[in-house]
């Protein structure tokens, strides 16, 4: 019960709880359930997590942030639950983005992701899910 919370549920909420847990020190996994949800979390991604190190001058970071976001089309799901919003973030210094190409890859890349010292979008593609 001291490592696993029930975060708020909205996106922001989410993103923003993790962003105050990675500065305390923790290690932060936020997951977003589908990555067509992540934009009402935009500005906390782009202008706190991805700009956190650069205001402070390099005293603070939310780098143990990793947010997890199911991405892409796997042939149904329409509107909301099929978009791939990672060019949006690509663009965005401060942030890594990360999208495996296979199971092996994918345990390997959000392990990394965790290790990692700057917040990362592991974006993972839905279609794996079902992949052997």
């Amino acid at each position: 019960k001291d490592r696993v919370f029930n975060t708020p549920l909205c996106e922001q909420g989410i993103v923003g709880f993790g962003i105050g847990a990675a500065v305390a020190g923790a290690t932060a996994i936020a997951e977003i359930q589908f990555a067509d949800y992540i934009f009402p979390a935009f500005d906390q991604i782009v202008n706190e997590a991805a700009k956190y190190r650069y205001r402070s001058g390099n005293l603070f970071d939310c780098g143990n942030l990793t947010i997890r976001a199911p991405w892409g089309c796997v042939g149904h799901g329409s509107l909301y639950h099929s978009q791939s919003p990672e060019a949006f973030f690509a663009h965005c210094p401060g942030i890594k983005i990360v999208i495996p190409r296979g199971p092996l890859q994918a345990k390997g890349l959000l392990l990394s992701c965790i290790a990692d010292n700057n917040p990362c979008i592991f974006f993972e593609p839905k279609i794996l899910y079902r992949a052997a």
